[in-house]
């Protein structure tokens, strides 16, 4: 307005002119448009309205939001809250049944500890004492005894059981057999020392049951295809041996290995392509051994350990691999070949 104004006015004019005219205009400008006042009023007034209205919305929606973000945190917060309640629980049921499961474990676990250290000689008792051999003629009956060795004596004494519990065996009674020292101990045995191998003692009546049926049970719970030992116990302590004390026991013994032989009951996968017999059981007779050779009752802490210790029992027999390995090669393989276990002792036996 001022560049404006002063290109309007001469040069030759005066200053009191030119601040005269200046007056003038703006005047003549202000009483030519005159400002409405209540129109600015009204659109202020709408303009903060407007603005007070969009600041209370945007508050609506914080506020709405914040609402609903702390119902959400709430909601977590107590989901959260009972998760850790239910795993709370769940520990403290866990920690619990945990520790019934080591108690249960230490309660079987020390009594086997306390064999094994009694096994490996740390203790002794009167246990460790030799056991009695039962002698023949109980009760007038026609009686005969049997030697076998198959690995683990506690084993061996159970294989008999059930027909020890019919009355055809009368006893049995584990021991030691075909080694160079007289009156071996268990410890002795176990670690090869002696020659002996393990062995059980059947006292049995021949007019209830035969040699052949003797026989029929020993193979049945044995490997006889392994010369250095029997499941999980290794050594020729635990290899498998007939101790036959008649001519009768011999012939039975030979030809019921030669026959199993040519039906290729104990031939696998393994020693199929074998020329070797694939079983390694000898038959040795006691009647040609020395006086140290013959058969030695074992401790009294051996007899019967089947019964009388369970829970070690049980898991030794359950890690040896004993039942596995017969339930293949019997009931699955053999029995299956020729119909049925009694048509198995046929084939083998007649």
């Amino acid at each position: 307005m001022r560049f404006a104004a002063a290109r309007v006015v001469s040069p030759s004019a005066s200053p009191s002119s030119s601040l005269s005219s200046l007056s003038a205009s703006k005047k003549s400008s202000t009483s030519s448009s005159p400002v409405n006042t209540d129109m600015i009023s009204k659109t202020t007034t709408e303009t903060r309205t407007r603005r007070r209205t969009r600041r209370l919305r945007l508050r609506r929606t914080f506020v709405v939001v914040d609402a609903s973000s702390s119902s959400e945190d709430d909601e977590k917060r107590e989901a959260e809250v009972k998760e850790n309640r239910t795993m709370i629980k769940k520990d403290d049921k866990g920690g619990r049944r945990e520790t019934l499961i080591n108690l249960a474990f230490l309660g079987i676990s020390v009594p086997l500890w306390k064999d094994v250290f009694h096994d490996l000689g740390f203790y002794g008792g009167p246990d460790d004492a030799f056991a009695e051999v039962p002698s023949g003629n109980l009760n007038g009956t026609e009686e005969d005894t049997a030697v076998f060795a198959g690995g683990c004596f506690w084993c061996m004494e159970e294989t008999f059981e059930k027909p020890e519990k019919s009355g055809a065996v009368l006893a049995t009674t584990s021991g030691y057999a075909g080694g160079s020292v007289a009156n071996p101990k268990y410890l002795q045995v176990c670690k090869g020392d002696t020659g002996h191998k393990e062995v059980v003692r059947v006292l049995y009546d021949r007019s209830k049951i035969s040699y052949k049926e003797l026989l029929f049970l020993y193979f049945r719970q044995i490997d006889p295809t392994r010369e250095d030992g029997m499941f999980l116990d290794g050594g020729e302590q635990y290899a498998s041996a007939i101790y036959v004390n008649s001519d009768e026991q011999k012939k039975e013994a030979l030809e019921a290995i030669e026959r199993m032989e040519r039906l290729n009951v104990f031939r696998t996968e393994e020693n199929a392509k074998e020329s070797n017999p694939a079983i390694k059981t000898k038959v040795v007779d006691l009647r040609e051994l020395p006086p140290e050779g013959q058969f030695f009752p074992a401790e009294i802490y051996h007899q019967d350990y089947f019964e009388k210790n369970k829970a070690r029992y049980s898991v030794y027999r359950f890690m040896s691999g004993r039942d596995p390995y017969t339930q293949n090669t019997w009931q699955n393989k053999a029995d299956v070949k020729f119909g049925g276990k009694e048509k198995a002792f046929e084939a083998i036996f007649n």
